[in-house]
């Protein structure tokens, strides 16, 4: 009677299955794969900030060890880093990736991450291989015509499928169900058409409503809508995914001969050098998908026997990253950056060059009597971070303390005093931040429980990061 009012938005309950496109989408986004949708919104709400500074998206991303270690991976590559200049800090890849190249970086690992963790089925390895090598493929033909979005074509490529990736990876019984329901080897309207008979939606209408939900840009926006908007790096895309299946029929099919020469008219090329390009991507897209920490995708994706290996620069040792970290943090403050900039590059030293787990960086309050957490980075940084408020000068033998009245760095033990409220009992340290011969912050740094004990090379390597704090408090500017 009032077609108006609808309750298709409700999420189902746990453990119940969802029904109709309404609740999948409910379904994914609040049950399945809510750190997905909250990383997309952490990131797309930064990059949305015209104001936002490097240093904001860099925290979003070393909150996450797993995905820094895989952002500076895939920064080295020869595929994302033509420059071949070496990445050690995630600072130093927004610099030569771009802001916006390094933030797309940081979802597509997100995703793959998410149905990494889910129950991986082998349709979800099947799509997310064919959206890999489509990906690299719209990528390399983007270039090919000298467009200046081959990075923005590159995500929405690969998060073109992701309604389906999603429904293979959480659908359970009603995956198994669609599972049987199709033949090998058919072709995308007759899948449709069976997807609309078992499930009463289409697959690509869920990736569309996912793609809204998650704000994953208007390009994917127009390549998921039939009426979209047309344009060149939309065709780009649908190109990709094209050649892609081509190869999946095999490097001889009429499929891919046909793909192979609408691609070369599309990038006014001969179609036999085209090939060429697609068998080095081919290969490209192989290691890459290595790199985004898909190992099982990469041996899906189809290789050319022929194909050239790719190559990557090698992973520079924790004493090249100090290294490479504390120039970064030199020339900042000799160019007057801000402190805020100098805290986030001090940080990931700490992470990356020196080895902990987790780092917070705390400030004194203006009433001078209490220390106030206002950074933290590493798994459970922030957590910590949020617990971080101490009183100071009270307690003389407190580390806390200790380090408050002498101005030296501490290695804390197993009796750390009130700190102890915050770890988990791995090893840690403490060290003053100093201006103007007194105690403005603390950087408090720990491994995790279990973890190995801070030598002297990492206390003082520890130290020696914090006293670049130290140094760039004269010099910093007023952060904006």
């Amino acid at each position: 009677m009032y077609p108006e009012l609808t309750f298709d938005e409700i999420p189902p309950l746990p453990g119940a299955a969802p029904e109709g496109l309404s609740g999948w989408v409910a379904h994914v986004r609040e049950l399945d794969m809510p750190a997905f949708g909250s990383t997309v919104a952490a990131i797309r709400g930064i990059v949305s900030d015209d104001s936002a500074s490097a240093a904001r998206l860099a925290a979003v991303i070393l909150r996450d060890p797993a995905m820094t270690t895989k952002v500076l991976r895939l920064a080295n590559s020869a595929y994302f880093n033509t420059s071949r200049q070496g990445v050690s800090t995630i600072s130093r890849a927004i610099v030569v990736l771009g802001f916006d190249g390094v933030a797309d970086m940081a979802i597509g690992l997100a995703l793959v991450d998410a149905l990494l963790k889910g129950g991986v089925r082998k349709r979800v390895i099947n799509e997310l291989a064919r959206c890999f090598f489509a990906a690299t493929l719209a990528r390399g033909l983007a270039r090919l015509r000298g467009d200046g979005r081959a990075e923005e074509i590159f995500i929405a490529a690969l998060l073109s499928r992701v309604g389906d990736m999603a429904f293979w990876c959480f659908g359970g019984d009603q995956a198994a169900a669609l599972d049987a329901q199709l033949p090998p080897g058919c072709d995308a309207a007759q899948a449709q058409a069976i997807e609309h008979t078992v499930l009463g939606f289409r697959l690509r209408q869920l990736s569309q409503k996912l793609a809204r939900e998650w704000h994953l840009g208007s390009l994917l926006n127009d390549v998921l809508d039939t009426a979209g908007r047309a344009s060149v790096q939309v065709d780009t895309i649908r190109l990709g995914h094209a050649v892609a299946q081509g190869v999946a029929d095999g490097w001889d099919s009429a499929g891919f001969r046909d793909a192979l020469g609408e691609a070369a008219r599309f990038v006014t090329q001969p179609e036999e050098a085209l090939r060429e390009e697609v068998v080095a991507l081919a290969s490209a897209a192989a290691r890459l998908a290595h790199d985004y920490g898909a190992a099982d995708v990469a041996r899906h994706i189809p290789v050319a026997a022929n194909a050239p290996p790719a190559d990557a620069l090698p992973t520079p040792s924790p004493a090249e990253r100090q290294l490479h970290i504390l120039r970064e943090l030199s020339v900042l403050i000799l160019q007057g950056g801000s402190f805020s900039d100098a805290v986030y590059l001090a940080s990931e030293g700490i992470l990356q060059g020196v080895g902990f787990a987790r780092v917070v960086v705390a400030l004194m309050a203006p009433n001078r009597t209490q220390l106030v957490g206002k950074f933290g980075l590493g798994q459970g940084g922030e957590a910590i971070r949020k617990r971080f408020v101490f009183t100071v000068g009270s307690t003389p033998k407190d580390p806390l303390d200790v380090a408050y009245s002498t101005l030296r760095p501490q290695r804390l033990g197993a009796q750390r005093g009130r700190l102890g409220e915050l770890a988990d009992g791995g090893p840690a340290a403490i060290a003053p931040i100093v201006g103007h011969g007194r105690c403005i912050g603390m950087v408090y740094a720990e491994r995790d429980g279990g973890g190995p004990a801070i030598d002297d090379d990492s206390f003082f390597a520890f130290a020696h990061f914090v006293q670049h704090l130290t140094m760039a408090v004269p010099a910093a500017r007023p952060a904006r």
